[in-house]
């Protein structure tokens, strides 16, 4: 569904009273992705950032979850991530 998205997104541009309007769609180069890690895993949180990511043209997708199960490290591989970073809290974000 994420393909599908955003090959319906196109560049857009209109002219306007004194110039032109419009937008331009390009995706990031670095996505951060966040998986908590508590007592129940989601693996579904990696898989709905990581692989829209991808999905987006992002050239590089990292994910963070500071204690994985082995069922959120295969989300991540599944998903198509480049780098798994095991740290959690604000810093991870950052």
């Amino acid at each position: 569904f994420a393909e599908t998205q955003r090959a319906a997104i196109r560049d857009a541009e209109t002219d306007i009273p004194g110039g032109k309007a419009g937008h331009t769609v390009k995706p990031v180069e670095v996505a951060g992705c966040y998986a908590p890690g508590g007592r129940y895993p989601l693996p579904s949180s990696v898989i709905m950032t990581a692989a829209t990511a991808r999905a987006a043209g992002v050239d590089t997708v990292v994910v963070a979850s500071p204690k994985p199960l082995p069922v959120t490290l295969a989300a991540a591989h599944v998903s198509g991530a480049d780098h798994f970073l095991r740290i959690g809290g604000a810093h991870a974000i950052a």
